[in-house]
């Protein structure tokens, strides 16, 4: 008698080839990069507006006409963030007034005099 049976084949098994896990793959970067590519642009459009109301604020404490520019640079001296510049003229390249970083929040001035 033979302890061979049919329920066990192993021709019942998906096949996996290297093309099918390839395309997998491909499905699933696809996937991944379509979740996460709304979460990027919404971080850097909220964190863009942040920067330009922030350095509006710096601009004007700075020079009450001057006109505020904001500037992603990563690789910048003090660390990656947005740069504030302030422009008091037309022509003018503008005066850097600070490094925002990359998550700006609310301004905070400081009287002159009073430092913390």
């Amino acid at each position: 008698m033979s302890d061979w049976h049919p329920e066990f084949d192993d021709d019942d098994r998906p096949v996996r080839t290297d093309r099918r896990r390839r395309v997998l793959r491909v499905v699933v970067l696809v996937a991944l990069a379509g979740m996460l590519l709304p979460l990027v642009l919404s971080a850097y459009g909220v964190a863009r507006s942040a920067a330009e109301r922030a350095c509006a604020v710096y601009a004007t404490a700075y020079h009450s006409t001057a006109s505020s520019r904001v500037v992603l640079d990563l690789l910048a001296e003090g660390g990656p963030g947005w740069l504030c510049y302030a422009e008091v003229g037309a022509g003018d390249r503008g005066m850097l007034l600070g490094n925002l970083g990359l998550m700006p929040g609310a301004p905070r001035l400081v009287e002159p005099g009073r430092e913390t």
